[in-house]
């Protein structure tokens, strides 16, 4: 009995730092996603820097929408798990 409430504390703090982690991770990838679209196209069209710098402003606004909507998420979970314990 001791050892599964441990489990279950342990399990939550992990669960907070995937959630987290998830969060950076939509910011770089999105950011370097962008980044890399621009500057392939900029090498296929010819457009030096025009395509590297749209994609790159176009991957960070994407970035930052993502790691909005994941933090939204998170949310909603905290508050659903809020309401369902009786301590909201």
């Amino acid at each position: 009995m001791f050892f599964q409430k441990k489990n279950r504390k342990d399990r939550k703090q992990f669960e907070i730092l995937a959630n987290m982690s998830i969060v950076g991770i939509h910011l770089v990838t999105c950011t370097f996603v962008g980044l890399a679209m621009g500057y392939f196209l900029d090498k296929w069209l010819g457009t030096k820097p025009w395509g590297l710098l749209f994609f790159l402003i176009f991957g960070i606004a994407a970035g930052f929408k993502n790691v909005y909507m994941e933090v939204k998420k998170l949310q909603d979970q905290d508050e659903g798990r809020g309401r369902h314990d009786g301590s909201h």
